[in-house]
Parts: C-alpha cells; structure tokens; sequence
C-alpha cells in the first residue's frame, strides 16, 4: 500500500489506506484484494477533491486528482463515499445503518457508481477491501 506524492497531506486518502490494510487481514479479503487489478476514482463533490486508487493485484496505490481511466467512479459527498468504509453487511449495530444509508444514497442519486454494470465483480471486491474487518461473514 503507497501514497503518492501529494496523496499523503490528503486525510481522507489516509482513512482509507488503514481501512484497506485492517480490512485485508482476513484471509477471504486478502484473496479479493490481491485479485484486483483496476482504477478507482473517487470524486467528492463536496470538498472539491478527488482521489484515485490504483490496484494492481496486491498492491494498492492511492494518488491526489485523477489519474488516468479509472475502471470504476464513485462520485459523491465525502461522508457517502467513507460510508463504504463502514459496510458491514453481516454485521449488528451500525453495519446495517451503514447499509441503508448507502441504498439511500444511491436511490436519491446523492452517490453514483459508474461502471458497476460493466464490471460488478470489481465493485463487490472493492466493497469487501474496504469494508470494516470485524464483519462476521463475507458478503
């Protein structure tokens, strides 16, 4: 896991480097990680900012802006988007809280996902590299 230059004064790039490596620890995300190979972008319409993560089967780069085709973007609030960081699908308490309010974003159109539909087994790997570590089943 690497920050680029100019990645690392971006807090938000840091919260999810050390949601990915808790999240990797398991064994079955491990194997999800390492078979990801893709672009990420991350736009945060908020704060004007965005964010690319660039897998590489095991090896996860994050950069400042946007860099190149991303496979897949996520575009939206920050809060919407470090909501995945907090997807617990099998979890109680604030797993399914964190489910709902990625299904209302999504349904109010408040975060996009392009390219879930040409690639959704990126997405669902992507979904588990950053979801919390304490889930009590994989999803």
């Amino acid at each position: 896991m690497d920050l680029a230059p100019g990645a690392e004064h971006e807090p938000f790039a840091q919260v999810l480097a050390t949601a990915v490596v808790a999240s990797v620890r398991r064994a079955k995300r491990r194997q999800d990680f390492e078979g990801l190979r893709g672009t990420v972008g991350l736009v945060m319409d908020d704060t004007a900012s965005a964010l690319t993560l660039r897998f590489d089967f095991g090896r996860l780069t994050i950069h400042e802006g946007l860099v190149g085709i991303p496979t897949v973007t996520l575009r939206g609030s920050r809060d919407d988007i470090e909501s995945l960081t907090r997807l617990g699908l099998a979890t109680r308490g604030s797993g399914p809280a964190a489910v709902r309010r990625l299904l209302a974003a999504l349904a109010g159109r408040r975060l996009k996902i392009y390219g879930l539909m040409s690639h959704p087994r990126f997405v669902l790997r992507l979904l588990r590299a950053l979801s919390p570590p304490d889930v009590a089943s994989d999803f």
